[in-house]
């Protein structure tokens, strides 16, 4: 084999040759789109960026009949989308309600590789090549765990309901990219572009906290609300009528007044 080249695309981060002979004149060519890894005997020996490289300059000729000798192929440009999703559902507690909830998450993320190098080291290994099923995989379990942190402490931090998590999604997300992003470039060569939250489901059924209605000026609130916050009216402990702002006692399930049912 006396020319090496990358004949692939760009839908595998990582792509195995492996080199059976090697004589002064093998040539290995590397791509602008990759980064070629030359691996003798499990052993990294160089980094190569694009350009043509004599194999001898690099591997002694001699030696590497009786040796292992593979050239990895990395892409420097795929970038590829992942689905992420929780096996087994958060456990929060909703500062409303004080109650223990469940909830289950999803969506994607898009990763490139930024380190060639410390990519192979920790995610690839002995892997014939790293297909988008396989990195999903092992990327999945450390995603969901910093995603898991990040949504408890913003639920902890904004007395966040249960029920206003799914519009708080897009932030939540945000956090967290900034999060994974910084761990996957330190401990895996990963750069993380994108993470969005697209589906929430919650484990068991949450009723959604009572709403009452400010009776001076008819603006909803939440049911352990004192004080208006549109008004500043101060607020009485019994029930407000939603259509006819009467109040009433606090285990009606009529309106005293207009006869709504609440």
């Amino acid at each position: 084999m006396d020319l090496i080249k990358f004949n692939g695309t760009n839908e595998k981060l990582f792509s195995r040759y492996v080199v059976e002979d090697v004589t002064p004149k093998t040539t290995l060519i590397v791509p602008e789109t990759h980064n070629a890894l030359v691996i003798l005997n499990g052993e990294m020996l160089q980094t190569l960026s694009k350009g043509r490289y004599k194999l001898s300059q690099i591997v002694d000729v001699g030696k590497s009949e009786e040796s292992s000798l593979e050239i990895i192929f990395v892409s420097k440009t795929a970038k590829l989308k992942l689905l992420w999703g929780t096996a087994n559902k958060f456990t929060l507690v909703d500062p409303v309600l004080k109650r223990p909830y469940k909830l289950g998450m999803s969506g994607e993320f898009e990763v490139q590789v930024s380190d060639p190098r410390k990519c192979f080291l920790y995610l690839v290994g002995s892997e014939e090549m790293l297909t988008a099923d396989a990195l999903q995989d092992r990327l999945m379990s450390r995603l969901v765990a910093e995603i898991g942190d990040v949504l408890s402490k913003y639920v902890a931090e904004n007395n966040l309901r249960f029920d206003q998590i799914f519009m708080k999604r897009q932030q939540i997300a945000e956090i967290a990219l900034k999060q994974i992003s910084a761990i996957f470039q330190r401990d895996y060569g990963i750069m993380v572009f994108s993470l969005n939250i697209s589906n929430i489901i919650f484990d068991e059924d949450m009723a959604v906290p009572n709403e009452k209605v400010c009776p001076n000026c008819g603006t909803k609130l939440n049911a352990d609300a004192k004080f208006c916050y549109n008004c500043g009216k101060k607020q009485d402990s019994g029930k407000i009528c939603p259509k006819c702002h009467a109040e009433n006692v606090d285990n009606a399930k009529f309106c005293s007044a207009c006869g709504e049912k609440f």
